[in-house]
């Protein structure tokens, strides 16, 4: 049913209908989402090829941590977790020796955050992955007295099995204060509500890694992917280090686990410096923007797998493809800004009764990216200083393409219609930072005196739309060519 009417307040009648529903779409095609480790996942995964190969080559590796690097949003998880699919789906093919099996989830550090907890959520998390797999697991003697649907009772349902038995090897853990479970003897089952937080840290964690060595019974054969996402999240370089140098010796040389650490913003490079975890680290992968080349064949396989008439719902779309596009270029080749951006316009056009043509499709279009850029600069126009945009305007020329650091100072200056001192070249990105125009690299602490020669710098999605705004006021301080896109908007 595409739409429903609901009474509320007496007599009065709203009616509610989903954009995307009323054009015959199961899913919002411009969702914001990690791609899972599925068979969708690789269709919608286009334009990664040589990456999906690179990960999936160091996912192979035992011993060392691989290791993404790329400004937030370029699709990192993304990229991980259908490289592990593949491999995945290679050892079934028997085209590896290597069991390499995508985790469920996804796993991300606080700031001033438990170790231990971290650990238990991580083993929690594998034992959810080893239950999701159970069927391709089946040839694999697990050890005696345990079981997969025994755990999957414990983690997912509120009844619990418990094993009860004098221990006769030695190990034994427990539900605490429930019961306890041997790894041999004689066993017999009871059910109770699982009323505790669950087995004790301790047995848990040992149940699990006894099962990863049993499956993964010689170091190198293969391991559950686990990815740590957001590294950049813990604000620097040396919080980064701290925490992840806690968790070495607990996680990062369990059998069985295969080790991703993604961040941005330059936090990957700076683990490098930690000697506790050089040597576990692989040489930092640089993930980039997908090339435009690439933007068309992904919006189509987005369409084909979301669509009921994939055929025509190219044309029920209340934007054209050559204007993503566009977008796309403008927020400088990010894709979760772009899908972003995608949804907030079609929410603007709401529901339309019949489809529009390209002409008025691309009409509305230009009117609703004009509304929304310079009602972005109007906002932030008198709380910077007006020279102080000219750094903006450089930035995003063709030279620089949204990316420089500090030491670019006399580059920018010589690209500027208005002379600007280092002083308060260095102060105007600090007020550019602020008002989330750019962004800044992790600060390690190791920076020089002026704090900024190290960092390296981004501009934003929204420092993107502003200066759309600016070069379309005719506004821009920069002396450098304009864009492709610029060009045809003007035209």
């Amino acid at each position: 049913m595409l739409h429903q009417r609901f009474k509320f307040k007496g007599e009065r009648i709203v009616k509610f209908l989903d954009i995307y529903a009323a054009i015959g779409f199961v899913e919002n095609p411009f969702g914001v989402f990690a791609l899972r480790p599925d068979e969708q996942g690789e269709r919608l995964m286009v334009g990664r090829d040589e990456d999906i190969q690179t990960v999936a080559q160091r996912l192979h590796k035992h011993g060392k941590i691989t290791c993404l690097d790329g400004h937030v949003g370029v699709g990192k998880t993304s990229l991980v977790n259908v490289a592990a699919y593949k491999c995945f789906k290679a050892y079934l093919a028997g085209e590896t020796p290597q069991l390499i099996i995508p985790s469920l989830n996804s796993y991300q550090l606080k700031k001033d955050g438990n170790v231990d907890q971290f650990c238990q959520e991580v083993f929690q998390g594998v034992a959810q992955t080893l239950l999701k797999f159970a069927s391709n697991l089946s040839h694999f003697d697990l050890p005696e007295g345990l079981s997969l649907p025994q755990l999957n009772a414990w983690l997912n349902s509120p009844m619990v099995q418990h094993l009860n038995g004098q221990a006769g090897g030695g190990l034994s853990f427990g539900v605490a204060g429930l019961a306890s479970v041997s790894a041999s003897g004689s066993l017999s089952e009871s059910s109770q509500v699982n009323q505790s937080a669950g087995f004790s840290q301790s047995g848990f964690e040992a149940l699990v890694r006894r099962w990863l060595d049993e499956i993964f019974a010689v170091q190198g054969n293969g391991g559950v992917v686990c990815i740590i996402d957001n590294v950049e999240l813990l604000e620097t370089g040396a919080a980064a280090r701290r925490m992840l140098e806690a968790l070495r010796d607990k996680l990062f040389n369990v059998n069985g686990l295969r080790w991703v650490f993604c961040g941005a913003n330059g936090v990957i490079h700076s683990l490098a410096s930690s000697p506790r975890l050089t040597a576990f680290l692989s040489e930092p992968l640089e993930v980039s923007n997908i090339h435009p080349s690439a933007l068309q064949e992904l919006i189509e396989a987005r369409i084909r797998e979301f669509s009921t008439n994939p055929e025509k719902a190219e044309t029920d779309l209340p934007i054209e493809i050559d204007d993503l596009k566009d977008l796309y270029l403008l927020v400088n080749s990010n894709l979760r800004d772009l899908l972003s951006l995608a949804d907030a316009f079609c929410e603007y056009c709401g529901n339309t009764r019949q489809p529009l043509s390209s002409k008025e499709k691309r009409a509305r279009f230009e009117k609703w990216l004009h509304k929304a850029t310079h009602e972005k600069y109007q906002a932030l126009q008198s709380r910077i200083s007006e020279k102080a945009w000219a750094v903006l305007d450089i930035a995003m020329s063709r030279q620089f393409n949204g990316t420089f650091g500090v030491g670019d100072y006399s580059s920018f200056n010589s690209n500027s219609t208005v002379a600007f001192e280092q002083t308060t070249f260095s102060k105007w990105i600090r007020d550019l930072v602020k008002l989330g125009l750019l962004s800044k690299s992790i600060d390690d602490g190791q920076a020089d005196d002026d704090g900024f020669n190290r960092d390296v710098f981004s501009v934003t999605a929204n420092g993107a739309l502003v200066h759309y705004a600016r070069r379309k006021k005719s506004e821009s301080y920069s002396v450098a060519p304009q864009a492709d896109w610029m060009r045809r908007v003007h035209h």
